[in-house]
C-alpha cells in the first residue's frame, strides 16, 4: 500500500472511532502531546510535560540547548511534513501547532483535537507573549502551579542578571551606558542583527541595557551588511558562537573590519547561542550568557563611555 493511501486508510479509521475530535471537550487533562514546533516544544517542556512525540527531536536538541528532551520522545520527522504513520501509532490526546501549520489543520484535526499556539514569536514584546502562552498552556494542562513557577524562575534568572550588569560600570546606567547590538553572522560579509521587538531585544530591555539597532518599520530583525554597525562609536557588538569560519578570517584580516568602532575599541563578545524563536527557557539562559559574555570585556569594567 502507497504511504498516502495508507495515511487515508488511518485517518479514516480515527474518524470512525472518534466524533469530530476537533470540537470535544476534554474530560481530563490531555497526557499524551503531539508538538510540531519547536518554540511550543520549549514552553510544554517547561511545564513539566513530556510529549509523546516532536518534530525533528535532533534539531531541537542542536539548537535549544538549554531544554533537555527525554530520549523516549519520538522523532515524528519534519515540522511541516510530519510522519502521520507514527502519529497515529502515537495516539495523542491534543496535537500543538502554530498558524504556519494552518494548511495542516484539517487532516491533524482527524487524528486529534489540534490547538493553535505560538503567536508569541510575531508580538512586539516576544518574551511577554511567550509568558502569557505558557501560562495558557499551563491551564490547558491543569499545571497552573507550575507554569507560574516556571515563569517565576525565569523572572529571577532575569533579575538576577540585571544585578550582575550593576557591576559592570560600562553597561550599568541604562541612560548612559554602552549600547549593545545583538547579531548572528551569515558570512564574512553579512549578519543578521536583532531590533527592539525581537526576543533578544525585549530581553535587552527587561536587562536595563539599550539597543544599538532600532530596527526598521518594527522589524524583528533584519540582514545587513557590517558596515551598517557604525552609527553609535560606543556601541558593543556582541555575536552568537560559532563564528562561520570566513567571518573569523575576516575579522583576521579586514582593515575595514578592524577599524569599526567596537572592534578598534576592544567592545566586542561572542556568546552562547540562544534560539531567537525561543520561549521562556530560552530567555533566561539569553540573559545568563548575555551578562557572561559582556562580564568577560575588559571594556566592561572600565570607567563609563564619554
Amino acid at each position: 500500500m502507497k504511504r498516502r493511501t495508507l495515511i487515508a486508510a488511518c485517518v479514516g479509521g480515527a474518524l470512525l472511532s472518534s466524533v469530530t475530535p476537533g470540537a470535544q471537550a476534554w474530560a481530563a487533562a490531555p497526557r499524551r502531546v503531539i508538538v510540531l514546533d519547536w518554540g511550543l516544544a520549549e514552553l510544554v517542556l517547561a511545564l513539566g510535560v513530556v510529549p509523546v512525540g516532536m518534530a525533528n527531536t535532533p534539531g531541537f536538541r542542536r539548537n535549544f540547548t538549554a531544554c533537555p528532551v527525554p530520549d523516549a520522545v519520538v522523532d515524528l520527522g519534519l515540522m511541516f511534513q510530519p510522519n502521520m504513520e507514527l502519529m497515529l501509532a502515537l495516539k495523542p490526546d491534543l496535537i500543538l501547532i502554530t498558524p504556519a501549520h494552518a494548511s495542516m489543520g484539517g487532516t491533524l484535526e482527524r487524528i486529534a483535537p489540534t490547538v493553535t499556539l505560538g503567536q508569541f514569536r510575531a508580538s512586539p514584546t516576544p518574551y511577554t507573549g511567550a509568558c502569557e502562552e505558557t501560562m495558557h498552556l499551563a491551564r490547558l494542562f491543569g499545571r497552573e502551579a507550575q507554569g507560574a513557577a516556571a515563569v517565576a524562575q525565569t523572572r529571577r534568572a532575569i533579575a538576577q542578571a540585571r544585578a550582575r550588569l550593576a557591576a559592570l560600570p560600562a553597561y550599568a546606567d541604562p541612560d548612559r551606558g554602552a549600547p549593545i547590538y545583538m547579531t548572528r553572522f551569515i558570512d564574512e560579509s553579512h549578519l543578521r542583527v536583532f531590533g527592539t521587538h525581537s526576543l533578544f531585544g525585549e530581553l535587552i530591555v527587561q536587562l536595563g541595557l539599550r539597543n544599538a539597532w532600532g530596527g526598521k518599520d518594527g522589524a524583528a530583525a533584519a540582514m545587513i551588511g557590517f558596515d551598517a554597525l557604525d552609527a553609535d562609536p560606543r556601541a558593543t557588538l556582541v555575536y552568537t558562537k560559532p563564528l562561520p569560519a570566513m567571518t573569523a578570517s575576516m575579522m583576521r584580516t579586514s582593515r575595514v573590519w578592524q577599524a569599526m568602532p567596537f572592534a578598534h575599541a576592544g567592545r566586542m563578545t561572542g556568546m552562547a547561542e540562544v534560539p531567537p524563536e525561543g520561549g521562556i527557557l530560552s530567555a533566561a539562559y539569553f540573559a545568563r550568557a548575555l551578562v557572561d559574555a559582556l562580564a568577560a570585556l575588559p571594556a566592561a569594567h572600565a570607567a563609563e563611555p564619554a
